[in-house]
């Protein structure tokens, strides 16, 4: 190429070139309206309340170390919540309603509804971004702590 179509090509950065591989196949449909669908079809947890469809405890934190892990019984309690057990989702994890949120939520960003409906994207700025996941990362972080002392109780 001549100097002149060099200037006139945009040059593809990092960053551009990792967001269009990050909306590969999956994020075309987007994996949250797969994960709430699956809450919604999964049965509730049995045998006390222990295991998801009769399997064992598949935590490898929780496997190797004895203690949970700061996510320990968020999918028991998110599947609680698809079959409408509030109660109970709590006890698996306080956090699951935001968890339960976060994948309804995600779902309607994927369906094609009218502009009007839509929230405007200059609302989700990165710093309202980084200021949720930071403040859910130290509420998870809070709750296993609870947890590890005793202040809480574990998920069964």
């Amino acid at each position: 190429m001549t100097e002149p179509e060099q200037a006139l090509t945009p040059a593809i950065s990092r960053p551009t070139l990792g967001r269009n591989l990050h909306r590969g196949a999956m994020s075309s449909i987007g994996i949250a309206p797969l994960l709430l669908l699956l809450a919604f079809v999964t049965p509730r947890p049995v045998q006390g309340g222990k295991s998801l469809l009769g399997l064992p405890d598949l935590c490898l934190f929780r496997n190797l170390t004895g203690y949970p892990c700061p996510g320990c019984g968020i999918t028991r309690a998110v599947v609680c919540l698809a079959h409408g057990q509030f109660a109970e989702a709590l006890r698996f994890h306080p956090l699951a309603p935001i968890a339960f949120g976060f994948l309804i939520a995600a779902t309607l960003q994927h369906l094609p509804l009218p502009a009007r409906l839509r929230l405007p994207s200059r609302l989700w700025t990165p710093r309202l971004q980084t200021l949720c996941y930071s403040t859910l990362v130290a509420l998870l972080l809070g709750i296993w702590a609870a947890r590890l002392a005793g202040w809480l109780p574990s998920p069964p």
